[in-house]
């Protein structure tokens, strides 16, 4: 595409594709997608988006818009960077660079994480009025789109547009323009939401740099829970460590923000978050404990050269040197034992039944053998369900599909009688297709009744043929075609034979 225009500062990529099509004068979505990437299948995302090597390459080198630079200045990428692994923030820029079909989101947590995205697209109106007159039109800035920030720093309360940001029309970008500016403004303007807002903007302007490991982040928050009087010893005092969080932020903000510490569960987000760090947190999780710790006197450049340069303690075992062949009688006493828990309980049932001592001394002294012998005796976890007659809700599921199936043959119109839509009309459709394999009579049944899309087009022509002969029209073949819907370059072979049968 000629004249691509260049991003202004903190605009969202998903804006300067949006005002192409304007500059361009392009009214339909799809011709803007062509035009840029070369696809219409390309999802219009605003925060995490993809084919963004098919945009960089639509700039000159001296720009420096390459797809990192695009992915660092242009997207929220930089909110997740820091707090996932090294290789998963490079799977993620590849995967943004080209196709993702939605793993960057998954990869990222975005999709599953406990901070809800925002729904619609926002904006600041007192910011839209130094656009105009600055650039002399809008765009969507990326600070204004991040949940948690709901203010601006300069102006105060952000509004949300018309545009949802996950909305039904997934192929078009929207330009910020007046007529979609007439949402209501955000309830809070606290402090909170100041002091969140510029914390994101701190984590929006880091340069692209190598992520601390998961490790490194959960030695971090164990020496940081010490230094601030948090900890006894190696233990960290969690009711403490909520305390000073509620005590920093209000319970109504935390809460808006499924962020309220639960002291009472072992599964809370904030004792996670201070022990070994098998997943990674939000940015508004970190910012919340980060800011009840450490006071306003810190900020994100420090805090991850802190992480960055802590070194991982991988755990070291200490081996024992003891003969396999001639195992001393303490060994023996001690294999011997971890067998009689083996037998009667199972490996995972004899660790909580009284074993875990004997577990735990194996472990050190004679792991080979432990490993050995667990692997022999391990007994299946998963307990077969027999609530549920199979056979008989075989049969009774045929039963249905056969008299759906009676009710379809006289109605030669409507969808292709696909496995899915006879399942859509069971109304039980997740039950029955997740447990295919239980019901054999059900499967039979599809293998011989399901619509291919062969014989959907010959029911098509049919019906088209019948029409033709309804109101006496002459069977010409671009009629018949027309009328089912089908083209010279979808319509298969076998519709094809048949076309030419009956003409």
């Amino acid at each position: 595409m000629l004249s691509f225009p260049v991003p202004y500062p903190d605009e969202l990529i998903y804006s300067t594709v949006a005002r192409a099509g304007v500059h361009a004068g392009l009214m339909s979505p799809k011709q803007l997608l062509d035009e840029v990437f070369a696809n219409r299948k390309v999802i219009a995302t605003p925060d995490l988006p993809s084919h963004l090597k098919q945009i960089s390459g639509l700039y000159s080198h001296s720009l420096s818009l390459d797809v990192t630079n695009i992915i660092y200045k242009h997207t929220l990428f930089p909110l997740y960077a820091p707090f996932i692994p090294e290789d998963r923030r490079l799977q993620c820029i590849e995967w943004m660079a080209g196709q993702s079909k939605g793993a960057v989101h998954l990869a990222l947590g975005a999709a599953a994480s406990r901070v809800k995205q925002i729904r619609f697209l926002r904006y600041c109106p007192e910011c839209l009025d130094q656009q105009l007159a600055q650039f002399g039109e809008y765009y969507w800035k990326r600070s204004w789109q991040v949940t948690g920030a709901d203010v601006c720093p300069q102006h105060g309360p952000l509004s949300d547009s018309r545009i949802e940001l996950h909305g039904r029309y997934r192929h078009q970008f929207f330009a910020l323009r007046p007529d979609v500016c007439v949402g209501e403004a955000c309830e809070s303007r606290s402090v909170e939401d100041f002091c969140v807002a510029e914390r994101i903007n701190e984590l929006l302007s880091l340069s692209p740099v190598e992520s601390p490991s998961l490790e490194q982040w959960g030695l971090f928050y164990k020496r940081l829970a010490g230094d601030t009087d948090c900890a006894k010893g190696k233990k960290v005092l969690h009711d403490l460590v909520a305390e000073k969080v509620i005590a920093c932020w209000t319970d109504l903000w935390l809460a808006k923000r499924s962020l309220l510490p639960s002291t009472n569960s072992n599964s809370c987000w904030l004792k996670s978050i201070f022990r070994k760090h098998r997943k990674s947190f939000s940015y508004l999780e970190h910012i919340v404990v980060l800011e009840a710790l450490l006071g306003s006197e810190w900020d994100f450049h420090s805090v991850l050269s802190n992480v960055s340069s802590l070194e991982s303690k991988s755990i070291v075992s200490c081996p024992v040197d003891f003969s396999e062949d001639n195992p001393s009688q303490e060994i023996l006493d001690m294999r011997s034992s971890w067998e009689v828990f083996l037998k009667e309980f199972g490996v995972k049932k004899a660790r909580s039944s009284g074993g875990a001592a004997i577990y735990a001394w194996l472990y050190r002294n004679d792991r080979a053998w432990l490993m050995k012998i667990n692997g022999q005796l391990r007994r299946s976890s998963r307990s077969e369900n027999k609530r549920v007659d199979w056979g008989k809700r075989d049969q009774n599921v045929l039963s249905k599909l056969q008299h759906i199936q009676q009710r379809a043959t006289a109605d030669l119109e409507g969808p292709r009688r696909s496995r899915n839509w006879y399942l859509d009309q069971l109304g039980a459709k997740a039950t029955v297709e997740t447990n295919l394999y239980k019901l054999p009579l059900t499967v039979k049944f599809f293998e011989k009744y399901c619509e291919s899309v062969s014989d959907y087009q010959i029911r098509r022509i049919a019906v088209a043929i019948r029409q033709l002969d309804v109101d006496c029209e002459p069977k010409r073949r671009w009629k018949i075609l027309r009328l089912a819907g089908l083209s010279d370059e979808r319509i298969r072979v076998e519709a094809e034979l048949y076309l030419k049968e009956v003409r």
